[in-house]
């Protein structure tokens, strides 16, 4: 009986394995649909798209020359919730300018979309969100 249990338990543990996705799946998502993205030289440490939330610190990057956006890879789609609460609680107060956030599983992604918002983008992201089903 109890290796019944055991064998149970093992099975539900991989079955229940979340999906993970790595920052090189995300620049070939975008690369994909044809954006490019270059490493910002360098990081304005008192945007709120730099700080760390959650005690995760971004990846931030330009694409197609003129717009920012700004990648945190978390361990689980759990760390990423508390990602998004400890942003809108660091941010409650301030002027945030105009972004799209974007929750793939362990990922979560600020695509500041002041001027114009790239379709380009959101195909990108939909690639990714395919490879987490």
């Amino acid at each position: 009986m109890i290796i019944i249990l055991a064998i149970c338990f093992i099975i539900a543990g991989c079955m229940n394995k979340e999906k993970t996705i790595t920052l090189a799946q995300i620049k070939d998502s975008f690369e994909n649909h044809g954006v490019s993205m270059s490493e910002e030289p360098g990081l304005h440490p008192d945007s709120v798209f730099s700080r760390a939330y959650n005690d995760v610190t971004p990846r931030r990057f330009v694409i197609d020359e003129n717009q920012i956006i700004s990648i945190y890879v978390y361990t689980s789609s759990k760390e990423v919730r508390k990602g998004i609460k400890d942003f809108e609680n660091k941010t409650a107060a301030a002027d945030v300018i105009p972004h799209t956030i974007y929750q793939i599983a362990n990922v979560l992604i600020f695509y500041l979309d002041e001027s114009f918002k790239d379709e380009r983008v959101d195909l990108a992201v939909a690639e990714l969100l395919s490879l987490t089903k």
